[in-house]
């Protein structure tokens, strides 16, 4: 049988599902059995996640996209990615092998993602929050076509009543922080990225945690990456960073800025949210702006990021953490160093 479909949905029962986890759990141990596994541990603020790593090459990639998180000990964890490498061909039954995606669930729930373009596979038990990573091919290249490494796995692990991954950056002043939020080709990695460079406090530029404490919300940092255009890094004479490779499609730089690591902070208090406007002006403006749009925007990006645009109780999680803040559009100029000005000036007054 040969599909001609590019993605497969398949549905199975609860017994076919124990399968499945034993059958990934089975292979891990195969796999740990015959070499060594190196443990390390992700101090995301919120929760720890426990790495089991039984390819030993893939720790380099691994300290450049968390170094600002990763850790050797922990005193606990509440999750644990297991992480191989594999013939992802094994996993799946011939008559599959066609399509370039499959999809895996039980009773509506995905627990199985297999991409078959990139030999890629990842999978979670959510009861035991167990979470799985197969790969052929452990190179930057290969690894940038999953976007951020482990992103929905790890928006599944802390996402809690009182916290959740937002797909935004974040910067700040004396303590005192903005999201920065946009679609893609918007301007929001360059204006963060511009802000780090200028000495601001930093948290990210793409994904981030945000959580919410005795009535205030801050943001805590995930990765130790930043992309941007061939076009703004050439711009940035003064970003210190390492060339990891181009992201999935060829349009961004991604960098690892973990000489930053210093103006890293883990919890920077939220103030506002800035939405940027690439604009054909010659010095920047921030205004307000109207707060349902900017919500919905903020909100749809993430819960689309993550493939959780129809689940209603995520959306009025999201919408919770940010609805008491207040929203501004920066209409940017072509002058990165004037963007920077007025926003600092514009967070000290907050």
């Amino acid at each position: 049988m040969t599909l001609k479909t590019e993605t497969y949905l398949l549905n199975i029962n609860k017994n076919s599902l124990i399968k499945y986890y034993n059958f990934l759990d089975n292979s891990f141990k195969k796999t740990a059995d015959k070499n060594s596994v190196i443990t390390k541990y992700l101090n995301l603020g919120i929760k720890t996640i426990r790495l089991q790593i039984a390819f030993a090459d893939f720790l380099p990639q691994l300290e450049k996209y968390f170094s600002c998180s990763l850790k050797d000990t922990a005193n606990n964890y509440d999750a644990t990615i297991y992480i191989w490498k594999d013939t992802v061909y094994s996993y799946i039954s011939e008559q599959y092998n066609k399509s370039k995606w499959i999809t895996i669930s039980h009773e509506k729930k995905e627990f199985m993602q297999i991409d078959l373009e990139n030999n890629i596979i990842n999978a979670e038990n959510k009861e035991e929050e167990k979470y799985y990573f197969i790969a052929e091919n452990y190179s930057y290249d290969i690894l940038s076509k999953q976007g951020h490494l482990f992103v929905k796995s790890i928006s599944k692990i802390i996402r809690t009543e009182y916290s959740a991954l937002v797909h935004s950056a974040a910067v700040g002043i004396n303590n005192k922080g903005i999201l920065i939020s946009a679609k893609g080709g918007s301007g929001k990695s360059t204006l963060s990225v511009s802000c780090l460079t200028n000495g601001f406090q930093y948290v990210s530029d793409d994904y981030l945690i945000l959580k919410k404490s005795n009535n205030k919300l801050y943001a805590s940092p995930i990765y130790s990456i930043i992309t941007l255009s061939p076009q703004i890094y050439k711009q940035m004479t003064n970003l210190k960073s390492e060339f990891m490779c181009n992201n999935y499609n060829n349009t961004k730089y991604i960098l690892n800025i973990s000489s930053y690591d210093i103006n890293i902070i883990n919890n920077l208090e939220i103030k506002a949210v800035v939405f940027p406007k690439i604009s054909n002006i010659a010095e920047p403006t921030i205004e307000k702006t109207n707060k349902n749009t900017a919500v919905t925007q903020l909100v749809y990006s993430t819960a689309t990021q993550m493939n959780n645009n129809k689940d209603t109780e995520y959306i009025k999680l999201l919408i919770s953490f940010i609805k008491d803040l207040d929203f501004y559009q920066i209409n940017l100029s072509q002058n990165l160093d004037k963007n920077v000005t007025i926003l600092k000036q514009f967070i000290k007054e907050l």
